[in-house]
């Protein structure tokens, strides 16, 4: 069922698992997308990492709120960078800067996307 708990659940989960990979291990998760990147490469990977690390604390902080007013800071500000990844992602995959691995990460924050739009709308109905 979409809910803000629940997707914010699965947001958490992902974005902290990506998190990890890209912060302690840069060049590997570079390789798995078919990159290699030199010293700038692996510092934006990073960074990359931290960015993911504080949406996934702040999806897993905020999952239980029943506040209408919080969930729709986070469900807007998820909704931004997500449809924001998701247009540098398809952009990456189709220019060859990643492999069709891209397209997993395309498809996984499309999806995430479009339910944050859905939950946006059902919480603005409620202003």
């Amino acid at each position: 069922m979409l809910n803000f708990k629940n997707l914010n659940t699965i947001t958490a989960a992902g974005s902290l698992i990506n998190s990890l990979f890209y912060l302690l291990a840069p060049a590997f998760s570079l390789g798995l997308l078919g990159a290699s990147a030199g010293t700038i490469g692996l510092m934006n990977t990073r960074v990359a990492g931290a960015c993911a690390l504080g949406m996934g604390v702040v999806s897993s902080l905020s999952r239980k709120s029943t506040d209408p007013a919080l969930q729709r800071i986070v469900i807007a500000g998820n909704l931004t960078m997500l449809t924001a990844l998701s247009a540098i992602e398809i952009h990456g995959t189709l220019s060859g800067a990643m492999n069709w691995m891209g397209w997993l990460f395309v498809g996984a924050d499309t999806l995430l996307a479009a339910g944050y739009a859905v939950l946006l709308k059902r919480v603005w109905g409620d202003v």
